[in-house]
């Protein structure tokens, strides 16, 4: 078990190692997020509060969100295809399931630093609510960053190695992320309005059912996406 861990560890300081040095995937992630909230600022008129609008900005938020983490997600696979990492990772002692949390963790961090930037835009552009239901949102987006993390990392890594990944990859990753991107926009719309835990309660259960599942089933499956 604490071989485990300490593989968890290994890969994910690794990644994280390789992006603070050169800061790709991140930067795009963050860059693309504000600039998808400015533009719909501009088009649907900033400042515009109310119950009415937070459908639209959590929307808005969420599918940009999603978006810009297919970056995230390609970069942190696309490394290990440069540098054949993935033979390494074959050949290796470690357990798939470990290594597939370890590449999970450190797209989870990018994907939670991209998330604070996008909330962070969102009250300044749209002057949403967020600094009053700060803690309410965090547990939404965490529970929804785990289940996009959890199926964009199986999903990349399957498609690493192929010519069209960057065309494949979100059109088999979005299909099942539908539960995820639904519930969270409706438990955040609900948040933004005002609503409390009656509102948002059933919607964070389903997404951290689907988290459940498909982590499971995802670390289960990591291996026979290294044999490929």
């Amino acid at each position: 078990m604490r071989f485990f861990f300490s593989t968890v560890w290994a890969v994910a300081e690794k990644d994280l190692r390789l992006e603070l040095r050169e800061r790709e995937s991140l930067a795009v992630m963050v860059v693309f997020t504000l600039l998808v909230l400015t533009l719909f600022s501009f088009a649907f008129g900033p400042g515009q509060g109310g119950k009415e609008a937070a459908p639209l900005q959590a929307g808005v938020l969420w599918v940009a969100f999603l978006f810009a983490s297919v970056t995230g997600f390609s970069r942190s696979m696309g490394i290990e295809r440069e540098s054949h990492g993935f033979s390494a990772m074959r050949l290796s002692p470690a357990d798939p399931a470990a290594i597939y949390f370890g590449k999970m963790g450190a797209i989870v961090f990018l994907v939670a630093v991209m998330e604070a930037a996008g909330f962070a835009a969102l009250a300044v552009f749209y002057r949403a609510p967020v600094w009053e239901n700060l803690g309410p949102l965090a547990l939404v987006a965490l529970v929804a960053t785990l289940g996009i993390s959890a199926i964009g990392t199986l999903f990349a890594a399957m498609t690493a190695q192929t010519k069209t990944r960057d065309i494949l990859l979100p059109v088999l990753m979005f299909p099942l992320l539908a539960p995820v991107l639904i519930g969270a926009v409706k438990a955040t719309a609900a948040i933004l309005a005002g609503g409390g835990w009656e509102e948002t309660g059933d919607w964070v259960k389903l997404i951290g059912a689907y988290d459940l599942i498909f982590i499971s089933v995802a670390a289960v499956m990591f291996e026979y996406v290294l044999e490929e």
